[in-house]
């Protein structure tokens, strides 16, 4: 009877370990799957091309919509693509019709769509940029977020590092609109980013090869001051 006992005691034991290798195994395999499945993302890019290139069938630009959100009665859809044609010179007008957001958008964002209910859209650029940074028009305080009279935006318009790519390394220029994307107006070129400090104040901020300059953007009356940080 003892042994009997043994017996099944340790076949028992036997189970239960190989139960446990066959567990241990199922995990380090997620584990390494998730690794690859990371190793192998990347976000979207946004290659530039001349103009040549572009006429061409393969190297034309693929454009894609997705809708991003609503600003008051407005509703806002991205236009996202794979590749850009550089221009020779481009300036913003302020006549015509771009995560400090919570209207995120992807890293290939190269353009705006407003529209209202019953009226013709409107693209926020002419020649599409890429769009760094986006932030929107925010009417109510919160405990994250400082009002905001305007929608403003960081955009590369040219490969200034020459690697290729429109890009976060590439320099930007600083840009407003009215919450509808009208009145596109052009605040500073040759920044390295922004940051909203207050309501309707932004520290925007640029770079020499020795020394950061850093500005106040007061978005209401338009006022761009540099402040003295110098040792």
């Amino acid at each position: 009877m003892g042994t009997r006992i043994m017996n099944f005691i340790e076949k028992s034991n036997k189970v239960l370990l190989f139960i446990a290798a066959i567990i241990v195994i199922i995990a380090i395999g997620k584990n390494i799957i998730k690794d690859l499945l990371r190793k192998d993302y990347s976000e979207p890019t946004v290659q530039v091309i001349d103009h040549d290139d572009a006429q061409k069938e393969h190297q034309k630009p693929k454009l894609e919509k997705r809708y991003v959100g609503q600003i008051k009665d407005v509703h806002l859809l991205e236009i996202t693509s794979d590749k850009i044609v550089e221009e020779q010179s481009y300036s913003a007008n302020a006549e015509m019709i771009v995560v400090s957001s919570s209207l995120s958008l992807s890293s290939n964002a190269v353009n705006l769509m407003f529209t209202k209910v019953g009226e013709k859209n409107n693209l926020l650029f002419s020649s599409n940029a890429l769009i760094v940074e986006f932030s929107p028009t925010q009417e109510k305080e919160t405990q994250y977020r400082n009002i905001l009279s305007k929608n403003i935006y960081s955009v590369a318009k040219k490969d200034t590092n020459k690697d290729g790519f429109l890009n976060q390394y590439d320099k930007k220029e600083l840009l407003v609109s009215e919450y509808d994307g009208s009145k596109l107006t052009s605040v500073m070129e040759n920044i390295e980013g922004y940051q909203i400090i207050n309501n309707n104040l932004v520290l925007v901020y640029t770079a020499t090869e020795y020394d950061t300059i850093y500005y106040t953007f007061n978005v209401l009356s338009g006022e761009l001051l540099k402040l003295d940080t110098n040792l």
